[in-house]
């Protein structure tokens, strides 16, 4: 019971408020004779307790033994960023006595803390890009070589993996930093992470002997982006995926700006690459056309 308000914790979860003239204000703990619902204008509804009395404990625990048990009630508390504890003596789902436990227990915490993290409330500072990037690969290439048996990643293994980083810890500040991309992998056995990092690599080389990094983007075919000088002499593109998934490149201008996306180098050089020539000649004479 809330001496100044007189809002008081009823059983069934429900809350209500002692009549103003009831001889009933101090206590701890009491029973009501009479419960009024009363209705309000936005449709919630008031509880009153009229006609209560002050009763003890002990006179509960005597005529209602088996009602009676004890708790750990864990909680996440949004403003701390934390899951918190309190330990409970509960009369039917009614807490009679609650104090706080600290620290709370570790498998209901990393619980609590996932959920954080997955409804977006926390971010965990290394699930970056080279995180999405390395799930985008596998699961590439899980799907265009279904024979291997590759494992994926999809929404329940992404909360596996946040409830085993959450691991151990209680706070938000403990796990705002921790590494990522190593629990990510090992998803994997070594064998099957040698099969990605071969057959969907981070980077290629062309033929023309340059090195290019490969974009992966969720379920999107791999690309890579590349200036127009610098695929001089490149004449067509590798692929992926053991050859099964082809490369789309990003064909740019001197300025960066794409001027072709294709998947047909060579189609490109043929039906395009002269007319896209004296427009982009004429814009950035300083540069080297073929």
């Amino acid at each position: 019971l809330d001496r100044g308000t007189l809002r008081c914790d009823l059983v069934h979860k429900r809350r209500g408020e002692l009549a103003r003239e009831s001889v009933a204000d101090e206590a701890e703990l009491l029973v009501a004779n009479e419960i009024h619902e009363i209705g309000r204008g936005d449709g919630e509804t008031n509880v009153l307790l009229t006609q209560a009395t002050a009763i003890r404990e002990e006179w509960l625990r005597e005529l209602f033994p088996d009602d009676f048990s004890g708790r750990v009630a864990v909680n996440w508390d949004s403003a701390a960023k934390r899951a918190v504890a309190r330990r409970e003596i509960v009369f039917r789902d009614l807490a009679l006595d609650s104090r706080p436990l600290d620290p709370p227990p570790a498998e209901e915490s990393a619980r609590l803390l996932a959920a954080a993290v997955i409804s977006g409330e926390c971010v965990l500072k290394e699930w970056d890009r080279a995180v999405d990037q390395w799930i985008a690969r596998v699961n590439l290439l899980a799907k265009a070589w279904p024979d291997w048996q590759l494992p994926t990643y999809g929404e329940a293994e992404r909360e596996l993996l946040i409830q085993q980083i959450c691991h151990g810890a209680v706070s938000y500040k403990d796990i705002k930093d921790r590494s990522v991309l190593p629990s990510v992998k090992a998803l994997l056995s070594p064998a099957q992470q040698a099969l990605v990092e071969k057959h969907m690599p981070e980077r290629i080389t062309l033929s023309n002997g340059r090195g290019v990094k490969v974009q992966y983007d969720g379920a999107a075919e791999p690309f890579i982006s590349a200036r127009i000088q610098e695929l001089f002499g490149v004449d067509s593109l590798p692929a992926t995926a053991a050859g099964r998934l082809p490369l789309v490149i990003h064909i740019l201008a001197p300025s960066h700006r794409p001027v072709q996306v294709t998947k047909d180098l060579p189609g490109f050089w043929r039906d395009h690459y002269p007319r896209i020539k004296q427009e982009l000649r004429r814009k950035y004479p300083k540069h080297e056309w073929r």
